[in-house]
């Protein structure tokens, strides 16, 4: 039956208590105002207010409310009928249920520590400057061999330092056995991890470095084909990335240290877990 109370109609009717509901909905606060009870069940004002949200959509727009309100009432009651079924005790069903709680509440967590303590502008310049300060004034071109792993790119690496190869024909290997090589590119010193960076800025052209680089596509040989002063772009042009790159240093820093504080207790041995 389609909903028809007119909006005011809606909050003067259902603003009731919500009985022994509350006792099976540990989420519904005893403050929480309740619309509507569905066989017994609540949907409440935090749940209305919380889909209008996520679509955007203003709390001046009584249409969509009712019409939200209206689609609460549906998963409601089809929430109850998997609950007459049993499927809210199915293990499965119970833990994505606890999965999705906990979810919720450490991205609140993470909003609440960031509201708090914000990267400051201070710290945004600072990494800034130590990126640029980095970067020394130069890109190189290189290009590259991978490899699956990393001992088989220190052994290439072995084999050129060794004169028994160059890179150019460990490239022409690769191209023989059907592998697609990677166009040069351009990077900086402060792209890379500070032993590679080292041996990048101690490199002339033509030099391979001694030291593999780790990527997600394999362990890469580097060789140095050119270089160019730096382009370092304006603080401004990268304020936005820094502080995503703070906030998630932070946020695992965190996230470590409460694990670390935590009081963890082994309740089965873990050759027990099926």
């Amino acid at each position: 039956m389609k909903f028809k109370f007119p909006l005011a109609l809606l909050l003067a009717l259902f603003l009731v208590g919500c009985g022994d509901s509350r006792d099976e909905h540990t989420l519904v606060d005893d403050d929480d105002v309740i619309l509507v009870l569905v066989d017994g069940q609540p949907v409440t004002l935090p749940m209305l207010e919380f889909m209008m949200a996520s679509r955007g959509l203003s709390e001046d727009d009584h249409e969509a409310m009712r019409e939200v309100l209206e689609e609460l009432i549906r998963l409601q009651a089809v929430a109850n009928a998997a609950r007459a079924e049993g499927f809210d005790r199915e293990p499965q069903v119970r833990a994505r249920r606890i999965l999705r709680d906990l979810e919720v509440l450490q991205l609140r967590y993470f909003d609440h520590v960031y509201n708090e303590h914000p990267p400051t502008d201070e710290d945004i310049a600072a990494v800034y400057q130590a990126q640029v300060d980095r970067t020394g004034g130069l890109q190189y071109q290189i290009e590259t061999l991978t490899f699956p792993s990393q001992a088989e790119a220190l052994s290439a690496l072995a084999r050129i330092d060794d004169g028994d190869a160059s890179f150019d024909e460990l490239a022409e290997a690769s191209r023989a056995a059907g592998e697609v090589l990677d166009a040069p590119f351009w990077i900086s010193a402060s792209q890379v991890p500070e032993d590679v960076s080292g041996l990048l800025e101690l490199s002339e052209i033509g030099d391979t470095i001694g030291l593999p680089l780790q990527t997600p596509s394999g362990w890469r040989v580097l060789r140095v084909t050119d270089t160019r002063a730096a382009d370092v772009p304006d603080l401004e042009e990268v304020r936005e990335g820094i502080a995503r790159h703070l906030v998630r240093q932070r946020l695992e820093a965190l996230v470590e240290d409460l694990y670390e504080r935590s009081e963890i207790t082994p309740m089965l041995p873990l050759e027990d877990v099926e």
